[in-house]
């Protein structure tokens, strides 16, 4: 396989960018993921890849709830912000303003929505894991565009 050629072709996904949030033991953290997308109608489900090396990946299967944010148009630096490892920031979410979820999951009062989500099941895949979520909970606090890579300039490997 063509390496150049892989990086180009994987790079026309079309990737929101949202921040996936979650709590454990009184600790809260977020994340900026773009591997994201809707699994299921019936019942309603994400699926949501998170690298195996992040401190999120443990408190999610730990208390097996997350939440996603949904961020907005122009929200760019607040994507860059939340993709710092925690393990170099820890308390990425200092002076973000948000209510803590049924199960704790911080959700931001900057995002145009959200969506709770409980571990239905997760799937080991490669240096990620894909962690499949069944929406318990959504609130819209506006109308608006989502942030999407394009938009934001960011680029994965591919």
């Amino acid at each position: 396989m063509d390496e150049a050629t892989k990086k180009q072709v994987l790079r026309l996904f079309t990737y929101g960018l949202y921040a996936v949030s979650c709590a454990d033991g009184g600790e809260v953290n977020a994340f900026t993921a773009n591997w994201l997308s809707q699994a299921s109608f019936d019942p309603p489900m994400l699926m949501v890849s998170v690298e195996n090396a992040s401190k999120s990946l443990g408190m999610i299967q730990r208390s097996q709830h997350f939440a996603v944010n949904i961020l907005e148009s122009g929200q760019r630096e607040l994507a860059g912000a939340l993709g710092k490892t925690a393990f170099k920031v820890p308390d990425k979410l200092k002076g973000l303003t948000y209510a803590a979820g049924e199960n704790g999951s911080p959700l931001l009062h900057d995002a145009l929505g959200w969506v709770e989500c409980r571990v239905a099941a997760s799937v080991p895949a490669g240096d990620s894991t894909i962690i499949v979520g069944e929406v318990i909970n959504v609130g819209l606090r506006r109308e608006g565009t989502a942030l999407t890579m394009k938009e934001a300039g960011f680029r994965h490997a591919g």
